[in-house]
Protein backbone atom coordinates (compact mmCIF):
# COMPACT_ATOMS: atom_id res chain seq x y z
CA UNK A 1 0.00 0.00 0.00
CA UNK A 2 1.09 3.47 -0.66
CA UNK A 3 2.35 5.29 2.89
CA UNK A 4 0.07 8.35 3.46
CA UNK A 5 1.73 11.20 5.42
CA UNK A 6 1.99 9.56 8.92
CA UNK A 7 3.47 12.43 11.20
CA UNK A 8 0.86 14.40 9.73
CA UNK A 9 -1.96 12.18 10.49
CA UNK A 10 -0.65 10.19 13.71
CA UNK A 11 -0.76 6.55 12.07
CA UNK A 12 0.07 4.29 14.74
CA UNK A 13 -0.55 1.08 12.76
CA UNK A 14 -2.51 -0.60 9.77
CA UNK A 15 -5.14 -3.26 10.23
CA UNK A 16 -5.50 -5.14 7.35
CA UNK A 17 -8.40 -7.02 6.60
CA UNK A 18 -9.07 -10.10 4.33
CA UNK A 19 -11.92 -12.51 2.37
CA UNK A 20 -11.37 -15.37 0.04
CA UNK A 21 -14.40 -14.64 -1.78
CA UNK A 22 -15.86 -11.37 -3.24
CA UNK A 23 -19.03 -11.29 -1.99
CA UNK A 24 -17.96 -12.23 1.73
CA UNK A 25 -17.68 -9.38 4.37
CA UNK A 26 -13.46 -9.33 5.35
CA UNK A 27 -12.46 -10.06 8.47
CA UNK A 28 -9.52 -9.16 10.47
CA UNK A 29 -6.57 -10.69 9.04
CA UNK A 30 -3.39 -8.66 10.84
CA UNK A 31 -2.32 -5.76 12.37
CA UNK A 32 1.11 -4.07 11.49
CA UNK A 33 2.45 -2.26 14.06
CA UNK A 34 5.57 -0.17 11.98
CA UNK A 35 3.35 2.88 10.31
CA UNK A 36 6.74 2.74 8.64
CA UNK A 37 5.93 -0.58 6.97
CA UNK A 38 3.60 -0.27 3.48
CA UNK A 39 3.81 -4.28 2.76
CA UNK A 40 2.35 -7.80 4.31
CA UNK A 41 3.03 -11.03 2.76
CA UNK A 42 -0.21 -13.42 3.17
CA UNK A 43 -0.17 -16.81 1.81
CA UNK A 44 -3.40 -18.31 1.85
CA UNK A 45 -3.07 -22.12 1.74
CA UNK A 46 -6.49 -22.77 -0.30
CA UNK A 47 -6.20 -19.97 -2.82
CA UNK A 48 -4.56 -16.72 -3.82
CA UNK A 49 -7.86 -15.67 -4.78
CA UNK A 50 -9.05 -12.98 -2.22
CA UNK A 51 -9.94 -9.24 -1.33
CA UNK A 52 -7.70 -6.97 0.83
CA UNK A 53 -8.59 -3.39 2.53
CA UNK A 54 -5.75 -2.00 4.79
CA UNK A 55 -6.58 0.92 6.53
CA UNK A 56 -4.78 3.27 8.64
CA UNK A 57 -5.15 3.83 12.55
CA UNK A 58 -4.50 7.31 14.74
CA UNK A 59 -2.95 7.42 18.26
CA UNK A 60 -6.73 8.35 18.84
CA UNK A 61 -8.14 5.09 17.35
CA UNK A 62 -9.41 6.34 14.31
CA UNK A 63 -9.42 4.13 10.96
CA UNK A 64 -9.34 5.12 7.85
CA UNK A 65 -11.46 4.00 4.92
CA UNK A 66 -10.09 2.07 2.25
CA UNK A 67 -11.43 0.66 -1.02
CA UNK A 68 -11.34 -3.31 -0.99
CA UNK A 69 -9.05 -4.24 -3.59
CA UNK A 70 -9.40 -8.10 -4.96
CA UNK A 71 -6.96 -10.83 -6.72
CA UNK A 72 -7.96 -14.42 -8.42
CA UNK A 73 -6.75 -17.14 -8.91
CA UNK A 74 -3.90 -18.18 -11.74
CA UNK A 75 -5.75 -21.42 -13.72
CA UNK A 76 -2.48 -23.43 -14.52
CA UNK A 77 -3.98 -27.13 -13.66
CA UNK A 78 -2.60 -29.16 -16.95
CA UNK A 79 -2.66 -32.63 -18.09
CA UNK A 80 0.46 -34.25 -20.33
CA UNK A 81 -0.11 -35.23 -23.78
CA UNK A 82 2.28 -38.63 -23.69
CA UNK A 83 2.34 -41.02 -21.34
CA UNK A 84 4.36 -44.57 -21.48
CA UNK A 85 3.03 -46.69 -18.75
CA UNK A 86 5.72 -49.42 -20.05
CA UNK A 87 7.51 -50.10 -16.69
CA UNK A 88 10.52 -48.05 -17.02
CA UNK A 89 10.27 -44.43 -14.91
CA UNK A 90 9.33 -41.82 -14.86
CA UNK A 91 6.28 -41.97 -16.98
CA UNK A 92 4.69 -44.86 -15.86
CA UNK A 93 1.82 -42.74 -13.70
CA UNK A 94 -0.30 -40.26 -15.60
CA UNK A 95 -0.40 -37.24 -13.37
CA UNK A 96 -1.07 -33.43 -14.06
CA UNK A 97 1.90 -30.89 -13.84
CA UNK A 98 2.30 -28.90 -10.55
CA UNK A 99 -0.81 -27.30 -9.70
CA UNK A 100 -2.47 -25.52 -6.50
CA UNK A 101 -5.50 -24.43 -5.60
CA UNK A 102 -8.00 -27.21 -7.12
CA UNK A 103 -10.16 -28.69 -4.44
CA UNK A 104 -11.60 -31.59 -7.19
CA UNK A 105 -11.69 -33.18 -10.91
CA UNK A 106 -14.01 -34.77 -12.67
CA UNK A 107 -11.63 -36.53 -15.34
CA UNK A 108 -13.05 -39.58 -18.19
CA UNK A 109 -10.56 -40.54 -20.06
CA UNK A 110 -11.54 -42.49 -23.59
CA UNK A 111 -10.50 -44.71 -26.09
CA UNK A 112 -11.16 -43.94 -30.04
CA UNK A 113 -14.37 -45.76 -30.03
CA UNK A 114 -15.83 -43.76 -27.37
CA UNK A 115 -15.47 -46.44 -24.68
CA UNK A 116 -14.70 -44.88 -20.93
CA UNK A 117 -11.34 -46.61 -19.77
CA UNK A 118 -10.39 -44.78 -16.30
CA UNK A 119 -12.03 -42.01 -14.72
CA UNK A 120 -11.44 -40.39 -11.20
CA UNK A 121 -11.95 -37.40 -9.19
CA UNK A 122 -8.74 -36.98 -7.10
CA UNK A 123 -6.47 -33.82 -8.85
CA UNK A 124 -3.25 -36.09 -8.43
CA UNK A 125 -5.29 -38.73 -11.21
CA UNK A 126 -2.49 -40.94 -10.81
CA UNK A 127 -3.85 -43.49 -13.64
CA UNK A 128 -1.40 -46.69 -13.96
CA UNK A 129 -2.46 -46.95 -17.91
CA UNK A 130 -4.71 -50.10 -16.90
CA UNK A 131 -8.57 -50.29 -18.33
CA UNK A 132 -10.91 -49.14 -16.14
CA UNK A 133 -12.07 -52.36 -12.98
CA UNK A 134 -9.76 -54.99 -14.94
CA UNK A 135 -6.46 -54.41 -13.54
CA UNK A 136 -5.37 -54.51 -17.93
CA UNK A 137 -2.99 -52.27 -19.70
CA UNK A 138 -4.48 -50.32 -22.34
CA UNK A 139 -2.76 -50.58 -25.96
CA UNK A 140 -0.76 -47.83 -27.86
CA UNK A 141 -2.73 -45.58 -28.95
CA UNK A 142 -4.26 -42.27 -28.86
CA UNK A 143 -6.98 -41.96 -26.23
CA UNK A 144 -9.32 -38.52 -25.34
CA UNK A 145 -10.05 -36.72 -21.86
CA UNK A 146 -12.48 -34.69 -20.53
CA UNK A 147 -11.69 -33.24 -17.56
CA UNK A 148 -13.69 -30.73 -15.07
CA UNK A 149 -11.62 -28.83 -12.77
CA UNK A 150 -12.84 -27.35 -9.53
CA UNK A 151 -10.58 -24.65 -8.57
CA UNK A 152 -11.07 -22.24 -5.69
CA UNK A 153 -10.94 -18.21 -7.02
CA UNK A 154 -12.45 -15.21 -6.06
CA UNK A 155 -16.20 -16.22 -6.52
CA UNK A 156 -15.60 -19.82 -5.05
CA UNK A 157 -15.01 -23.00 -6.18
CA UNK A 158 -15.74 -22.66 -9.97
CA UNK A 159 -15.47 -25.63 -12.48
CA UNK A 160 -13.18 -25.04 -15.26
CA UNK A 161 -13.42 -27.68 -18.26
CA UNK A 162 -10.22 -29.08 -20.67
CA UNK A 163 -10.52 -31.87 -22.90
CA UNK A 164 -7.92 -33.24 -25.00
CA UNK A 165 -5.61 -35.98 -26.21
CA UNK A 166 -3.14 -38.59 -24.17
CA UNK A 167 -0.37 -40.41 -27.21
CA UNK A 168 -0.03 -44.02 -24.61
CA UNK A 169 2.70 -45.84 -25.87
CA UNK A 170 2.71 -48.96 -23.69
CA UNK A 171 6.07 -50.85 -25.46
CA UNK A 172 5.26 -54.33 -26.06
CA UNK A 173 3.45 -54.53 -21.98
CA UNK A 174 -0.33 -54.47 -24.13
CA UNK A 175 -2.83 -56.47 -22.12
CA UNK A 176 -5.85 -56.43 -24.73
CA UNK A 177 -8.79 -55.99 -22.90
CA UNK A 178 -11.84 -59.00 -23.06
Amino acid sequence: WTLPNIEQQGIVYYNIYYSPIYDQEPELLATVDNPQTNEYVHTPSESMAGCYIVTAVDSAGNESSSPKVCIDSCSYYELPNVFTPNGSPPNDIFHPGPYKFVDHIDLKIFNRWGTLVFETTNPDINWNGEYLNTGKLVTTGVYYYICDVYEHRLTGIVPRNITGFIHVFTNGRNQPAN
